[in-house]
């Protein structure tokens, strides 16, 4: 926070006259606190806050400062006691409210600020600031329905501010509702200018929706306004991705096709009926990943291959399997992760049917995996599945 931009200057307090000796000494004190925060010198500023209080114990503008000051140093409690002493002073002020109501959002004290915030919204139904910081308290907190009834309130009170089709655009981006945040973002951009934190939850949209090319535009835009959004875009966007597949090492060659026969896979041990077998893929990644991500077996699916990017299982566009085809299980039995290579091994079984005749199409099993990596960033939605007929995805 700067303590300096934040509501009137101390030397306003000279300004609003008063009378006695006592009054003066304390505006002298609030002059004397102003040359101390010019110069970056806050606790010497405190000092001469408290002194001006000693002089008039109901000056609102050294208390007010107070607790600006020690809200921007983290000091939490000491905030706390100073807006609460305002608040003495003026039990009718929303704004004392919401500074009381976002040093406890600071402290991570969440009942007590969304009382507070409720109760500076009550004292004055047209302040949004009350609204919206409510609203960023319950998107932080995972209320995201909540945080949505408080961001359209928001967007009614101030149809013309960008900072709340940001936050909107921010939270349906937490929900995966990409569409929908790309509408918020972007009006956000048109409300106001160099808004490099949209900008950044734009490129975070595409990334996820699996269009690079624009969200390196989003990037190009960040570098070339130095902003610190830029860093935060990159890793955003390079986001865990499947490189490749083998199986031949796990008793599954990925290169045989529609209708292969299934003892193909291991004569000695497939050829009876009703035999069957683990099998497994190893799958590279370009990242670390999560171990109880990527060794979860909730978070891996297997298919059968529909669609161009991945072929068609036995060349069929609805991913035909015929009456001879062997069960395909949708989850894999377990996932082996290592930390070194980065690579996962996905084991699962196949059996053979009742008459030795079962078929396989192993270069269109489709493997898909939805968990995260070590820095808790879900996969790159471009490279999140992986088969034999792709084979091979380059960085």
């Amino acid at each position: 926070m700067d303590v300096l931009s934040a509501g009137k200057s101390p030397l306003d307090a000279l300004a609003q006259g008063g009378s006695g000796q006592q009054a003066q000494l304390a505006q002298y004190a609030i002059l004397k606190a102003s040359q101390d925060m010019r110069r970056n010198k806050l606790d010497d500023a405190v000092v001469s806050f408290k002194r001006a209080l000693a002089y008039d114990p109901q000056n609102v503008t050294a208390l007010s400062y107070i607790g600006d000051i020690y809200l921007s140093q983290g000091k939490a409690d000491e905030a706390i006691k100073a807006y609460k002493d305002l608040i003495g002073i003026d039990p009718t002020s929303s704004e004392y409210r919401l500074k009381l109501a976002n040093t406890y959002l600071q402290a991570k004290m969440y009942r007590e600020s969304e009382d507070t915030f409720k109760l500076a919204a009550r004292l004055d139904p047209r302040n949004v600031a009350a609204e919206y910081t409510l609203g960023i308290q319950y998107a932080q907190t995972d209320r995201l329905a909540e945080a949505e009834v408080q961001f359209r309130k928001a967007q009614r009170m101030a149809p013309a501010d960008g900072n709340v089709y940001y936050a909107m655009g921010a939270l349906y981006n937490k929900q995966n509702r990409y569409t929908e945040a790309l509408q918020e973002l972007k009006t956000a951009l048109n409300l106001k200018g160099n808004f490099y934190a949209a900008n950044y939850e734009i490129g975070v949209t595409y990334s996820r929706l699996g269009l690079p090319e624009e969200a390196t535009r989003q990037l190009k835009l960040l570098a070339e306004a130095k902003s610190q959004f830029a860093a935060d875009l990159q890793f955003e966007m390079n986001r865990p991705r499947m490189l490749y597949i083998e199986g031949n090492s796990g008793g599954i060659n990925l290169t045989l096709g529609p209708n292969t026969p299934l003892w193909m896979l291991d004569p000695a041990k497939l050829t009876a009926p009703n035999a069957s077998k683990m099998v497994s893929v190893t799958i590279q990644f370009n990242t670390g990943m999560d171990r109880n991500s990527i060794t979860s077996i909730s978070n891996w699916t297997i298919s059968r291959a529909k669609s161009a990017s991945a072929g068609y299982y036995n060349n069929s566009l609805f991913g035909y399997a015929g009456s001879k085809e062997v069960a395909i299980p949708a989850r894999p039995l377990s996932v082996q992760y290592n930390d070194l290579t980065l690579q996962a091994r996905v084991t699962f079984a196949v059996s053979q049917n009742a008459t030795g005749d079962a078929t396989i199409d192993p270069k269109h099993l489709v493997f898909k995996f939805s968990g995260t990596d070590t820095a808790g960033r879900a996969m790159d939605a471009s490279s999140d599945e992986i088969d034999g007929y792709s084979a091979f995805k380059s960085f």
